[in-house]
């Protein structure tokens, strides 16, 4: 008789293990989902400051350029379009075929949207509207780097 009261005590003892590690294992797998969650919740929400930052240079942009495109209607003097894109905050670059016009518009304090555009005839052309830094970026050429080539030759 006490023979079976110890094999029942020590299945309830096992039991009670069992049951311990699956509850420890479930609360574990559930904060690591959670820590999970935040950190991605995190990352999207920066990545929509990101984009809401570039939409926003990028409408500056074009009311930029409206407001370009309405001052240079039936000017053809390089010398007058250039002082009125001056005058815009924009630069402007005699070249062959035209007039090359460039503005930057902000993302944020790293970054700027650069749009470039050629004026010829009366009409406009967009080159290139692309992402550039506002940051110099210094080159460190202090290393003495290995050539491959063995000093003891």
């Amino acid at each position: 008789m006490a023979a079976k009261r110890h094999q029942k005590s020590a299945g309830i003892g096992g039991a009670l293990i069992l049951i311990i590690f699956i509850v420890m294992t479930i609360t574990n797998f559930s904060v690591l989902t959670l820590v999970s969650a935040q950190n991605e919740l995190r990352e999207v929400k920066k990545s929509s400051e990101i984009e809401t930052s570039y939409y926003n240079a990028e409408k500056e942009a074009a009311v930029k350029f409206s407001e370009i495109k309405a001052a240079l209607n039936n000017v053809t003097d390089n010398a007058e379009i250039s002082a009125i894109v001056s005058e815009k905050g924009a630069s402007a670059k005699t070249t062959p075929d035209g007039v090359e016009i460039s503005f930057k518009a902000s993302i944020d304090e790293n970054r700027s949207l650069l749009t470039v555009v050629k004026f010829q005839n009366n009409a406009f052309d967009v080159l290139s509207q692309k992402i550039v830094s506002e940051k110099q970026i210094i080159i460190d050429d202090g290393f003495d780097i290995w050539d491959g080539e063995s000093p003891l030759v």
